[in-house]
């Protein structure tokens, strides 16, 4: 259900988006391919924290599970910044390889803005997501998936994107990308920091010495 609501969301925003026209249909498309291409990274490692704390657990070592969360966290936020950095500065040339439009190229450029902001949020939700079926814990992360990316993102956002007036919209498609990017920035914070405090609890039950944790991260380190 977590990844349902998280895939469906952005599809049902792609046809929602689809009635501004084909020119934002496709910058759209351009985006969500770019971003979609980032996000392959922290899903591997997602995939791969999710295994060893699961490992950790099973062998009776939940000290050593939330080192791996831990660490997970922080390689998954230096990439993902290293990404942002990337999609910044080089958003012009990469977004050239999708299309020869410059109307095109000249809205993506501008939607691309929202997913240098949103990908290291959206890179720790989905660690802290993987992370967290290692520890067996899934249905708040379900419900916080609901609430957010339909709720926030595709909820709020079709509403500011169609409507809005007393704020100033329609805003079109930017309502979907401004609303999507702060579903995930509520996302990411919120299983992040939830991540954290689970493993924290599993790690005081850890039954081994100080001397034996440090022992056994500096072997696997």
């Amino acid at each position: 259900m977590s990844t349902f609501f998280e895939v469906s969301s952005f599809t049902f925003m792609a046809v929602f988006v689809s009635r501004f026209g084909s020119e934002t249909a496709s910058a759209h498309q351009i985006v969500g391919n770019m971003t979609s291409m980032c996000y392959m990274i922290p899903l591997s490692i997602g995939i791969a924290s999710s295994v060893l704390v699961s490992q950790c657990l099973g062998a009776r070592w939940p000290a050593l599970s939330y080192a791996v969360l831990k660490r997970s966290l922080r390689i998954t936020a230096a990439i993902a910044l290293c990404m942002s950095l990337v999609l910044f500065f080089l958003r012009g040339p990469i977004i050239w390889l999708y299309t020869k439009e410059a109307a095109v190229h000249a809205l993506a450029a501008s939607l691309i803005l929202f997913g240098c902001l949103y990908h290291l949020f959206d890179a720790l939700q989905c660690v802290s997501s993987f992370s967290l079926r290692g520890f067996r814990v899934t249905r708040v992360p379900m419900i916080i998936y609901g609430v957010m990316l339909w709720g926030v993102g595709l909820g709020l956002g079709y509403y500011f994107a169609f409507h809005g007036e007393w704020a100033g919209g329609p805003f079109g498609v930017y309502g979907f990308w401004g609303l999507t990017s702060v579903g995930l920035f509520l996302t990411g914070t919120t299983l992040c920091g939830m991540a954290v405090w689970v493993g924290r609890q599993f790690a005081k039950d850890d039954e081994h010495t100080p001397e034996e944790i440090a022992a056994a991260l500096a072997h696997r380190a």
